[in-house]
Formats: C-alpha cells, structure tokens, sequence
C-alpha cells in the first residue's frame, strides 16, 4: 500500500513538471509573431537564403528556419530560400558553415544560388525566455542588411509552490444547548482570530500573443488557518434544570479558494525589459474544511431529566464542511527572481456559519468562520516550478 501511495505521489510530480516545462514551440512562435512587421523594412534584398542557425544548449526545437522562411515569405518582398538549397551547395563546395562568414565564400555562395543576401541566426534560452537573434547580409559587401532580436515565451505556464501570507482569519463559536427535550438555551463561545496562516498556491497562467501586457490566470490557494476561542464555563438553565457548560477547543481551519484573475504587466506596456511587477483582480469561490480538537462538557447538577445525580456528556471531535461562497481578491506582486516573489494583496472571505457535523442532538456548536469580511494581508511565495 505504501509503495503505491509513493508511486503515485511521484507520477503526479513528473507529471506536473511535465507539464510545467516550458513548450519551446510556444515559445518560439510567440518570438517570432514580429518577425513579418520587423522584416517589412528590409530594402535592396530580393533573394535571401538562409544559413543553418546555431542552438544553443537546452534548445530541443530545431526547426526555426523553417518558421522564419515562411515569415519572410509573406512580406511579398523577396525571395526565400531554405536552408536545404544552401547545405546542398555547402557538400558540393565541401565548405563549413562557421567559412561562410568569410567575404568570399560568401560572394561564392551568393553567386551559385544566385542570392544577394544571407540570414544567419542563433537560438538561445534565457531564463524562461527563448531569444532568437538574426542578421541579414548582402553576399556582395558582407554589410548587415537587417538585425534583429526577437524574444518569446511560453503563453501558457503552470505553477505550483508554498507561501506565507499574513491576514486575518477570524471565527467565532456558538453553543445551541438542551435538556433532550424541547428546552434550548444558547451559550457563546468566544471568538479568536489568527493572523498569520501557510498557503499553497498553484496557479494556470495564459498570455495573449502580441497582448502581453494582459494575461489570465486561473488560481487555487489552499489556506491552513487556526483560532483559540477562549475555555467556557457558564452555569445554565435548560427548562427547569440547571446546568454546568464547559468547553476548551481549537479549530483547524483548510480554505479553497479558486480565483479567476486578470493579470496587468507594465513591464510590456513601458518596455522596461522585464515582468517584474505585476498587477491582479478577480473574483472566485471559496470552500472551507474545518477540524475541531475539542472538549464540550455539558453537566447536570439538578433535576432528574437524565438519570439520577450528576450527569456529564462529553464530546471530543466535530467537523465542519460549508461553501462559502463569492470571494473577491486585488493585489499587487513583485518578481524578485523567476521563482521568487513577494506581494500584497486585499480579499474578501465570504462569512458562513455552520454546525458541526458530527453533532449530538445535547451539545449543537455553530462555528462562525470569515467575520470582519474584507481584509489585507502581505506575502510572499517561491514557485517550485
């Protein structure tokens, strides 16, 4: 059993980098969405022929000239030529392609393809970017005819990592009280609230080609919050008996929320260079799973409703399961590196109210999670991938 449990814990991680790994393809399309209005300016060029371009390490996609050519191809400029043309008359010359840098073999070249100008390029990775840099030169002179650089990302990115966000988590609890009959008295329980909580966040980011500056994300927060309630002891009458109330507990309190955001990157909008900072809001659902680790003693000093002299009922455990609804979030986050990231952030938790699952019909607890609504908090989060 437990080696299937780990087999299966280290399927989902595989798995999930997997899919966190960045599409080179993706990328590379997207780098080259500015290829066909930065080619448009290319004067006295009427056939290009490309050379193989250079990769650098942990480039898997091979294939960028073939996009290029058709890019250049739909300027309606010049002629394009692929890289086959010019490996085929590379092997006839028995010429290398780190020569054809050199003056005369590039005249040569450009003679027997009858080109005026040669695209060389270089594919690199840096960071989660992919950057192709390109130049352009005539066969004749060896002057740049064209250059540019053209940077890609990945549009879809999945992210997972832990997180510390402080905040308010606040609850309170009410205790719904009787005889066994139909005599029924309420006992408050106190309220706590706890200000520092740990969060997983994992999140499915899609960015818009040539729309960088918006991007959508769809995120899932996972919460563990605890609150204290202060010990009750509280002398009652239920009907014509009396009572002693006792309580000491703590609750344990796991929150969903899944938040559909949308995310503003004035890093593309200046063009700063970088997506340092980024800007979010949304709306979203939220869910909550609470454990009680708690003690309820309900003791009966008079009268006979329960068998004769002091009766004490004790309960140990209870749980609460409740949606509680619309949850709204706004904030602002600061890239400090690829993975690393601080933010602060206001968001709303939806009150709910709800009685303990595992209730006797004696003792009712009604847990009131979410009180004071609005907040804020401040955090910070490290993506594992």
């Amino acid at each position: 059993m437990r080696k299937r449990i780990f087999d299966g814990i280290l399927l989902f991680l595989v798995s999930a980098i997997y899919l966190a790994a960045m599409d080179q393809n993706v990328a590379i399309d997207d780098a080259l969405s500015r290829v066909y209005s930065s080619a448009s300016k290319i004067k006295n060029a009427k056939v290009i022929s490309i050379v193989p371009f250079e990769y650098g390490p942990g480039i898997t996609f091979k294939s960028v000239e073939d996009k290029i050519v058709l890019k250049l191809a739909k300027t309606g400029n010049f002629k394009v030529m692929d890289k086959k043309s010019l490996e085929t008359i590379i092997n006839e010359q028995k010429l290398s392609l780190t020569g054809l840098t050199e003056q005369t073999n590039m005249a040569k070249i450009g003679q027997l393809l009858n080109a005026d100008c040669l695209l060389f390029g270089k594919v690199t990775l840096s960071g989660e970017s992919i950057v192709i840099n390109v130049n352009l030169k005539d066969v004749a002179t060896g002057a740049v005819v064209w250059a540019d650089e053209f940077v890609g990302e990945d549009l879809n990115k999945i992210s997972f990592g832990p997180g510390i966000r402080s905040g308010f988590f606040n609850g309170s609890v009410n205790y719904l009280l009787n005889d066994g009959a139909t005599n029924f008295t309420t006992v408050p329980g106190g309220s706590a609230e706890n200000q520092f909580f740990f969060a997983f966040t994992g999140s499915f980011e899609q960015r818009l080609q040539g729309l960088k500056a918006i991007s959508f994300s769809l995120d899932g927060i996972f919460y563990r919050g605890y609150f204290q309630p202060d010990p009750v002891a509280a002398a009652i009458k239920i009907g014509a008996n009396d009572y002693i109330f006792r309580s000491t507990s703590n609750y344990t309190n796991l929150k969903l929320q899944l938040c559909a955001l949308v995310k503003l990157h004035p890093g593309y909008i200046f063009d700063w260079g970088n997506d340092v900072l980024v800007l979010y809001f949304g709306p979203g659902l939220d869910a909550n799973y609470m454990l009680a680790d708690a003690t309820y003693r309900l003791t009966q000093t008079t009268g006979g409703t329960f068998d004769s002299g002091d009766i004490t009922y004790k309960k140990t455990i209870g749980q609460i399961l409740a949606f509680g609804g619309m949850t709204f979030r706004v904030g602002i986050e600061l890239k400090l590196s690829t993975n690393f990231s601080v933010f602060m952030e206001a968001f709303y938790i939806p009150e709910i109210t709800a009685n303990m699952i595992e209730a006797d019909t004696k003792i009712l607890p009604k847990v009131t999670i979410g009180q004071g609504n609005s907040t804020y908090g401040l955090g910070i989060k490290y993506n594992i991938f």
